[in-house]
């Protein structure tokens, strides 16, 4: 477990590095096929962060179904590997499969801490739910930068074709929260 907590440190630090355009970010990960297995251990790392986001929504009256909430947290982790060894193929970037998923799994911890933290804001005061849905919005945009840049640096394409490899699995991940929502929703 220690080697894990050690493993996500630098792997968070130097997605940290990436998504700041600072040098040295790429040395921090382990690109191995067992870095590729124990990345999956962000989760761990995650997990804490989507459960608060859903404790101060509860706190705030803000309702969500906490089955479909989960359901979707680890539909989105379960489908990214899926849809990016798709998009490594379409883009002829297959021996880059390994280091873009596990910088992205290391790196999207920082997402998830972004929306526990516009959360934060509101419990304690400092914004209203205006101000939130605004910062939400932001968020989106945010999003897919950072899904892009993490895609640019990894995959060693050309801006725009890494932006487009980079769709894939994000659209995938937006497909997963579609049925499942429709799903649990009953249309």
């Amino acid at each position: 477990m220690i080697g894990l907590i050690s493993e996500g440190w630098r792997g968070m630090i130097g997605a940290s590095r990436l998504l700041t355009f600072r040098p040295g970010g790429e040395a921090m990960f382990d690109i191995s096929m067992a870095g590729f297995w124990r990345s999956f251990g962000a989760i761990l790392f995650a997990l804490p962060l989507a459960a608060l986001a859903l404790a101060e929504r509860a706190h705030l009256g803000v309702p969500v179904d906490i089955w479909m909430y989960f359901l979707i947290f680890f539909g989105t982790w379960a489908s990214f590997p899926l849809s990016a060894a798709v998009a490594v193929a379409l883009a002829g970037a297959r021996g880059r499969y390994l280091p873009w998923v596990i910088v992205h799994n290391w790196g999207v911890i920082w997402l998830y801490g972004i929306i526990a933290g516009i959360w934060s804001l509101q419990v304690i005061g400092v914004i209203n739910a205006d101000f939130r849905d605004f910062l939400f919005f932001l968020y989106g945009y945010l999003r897919i930068l950072v899904h892009w840049r993490i895609a640019y640096v990894t995959l060693g394409l050309p801006t725009i074709t890494a932006a487009l490899t980079a769709t894939i699995p994000a659209m995938t991940s937006f497909l997963v929260l579609v049925v499942i929502s429709r799903s649990l929703a009953g249309g």
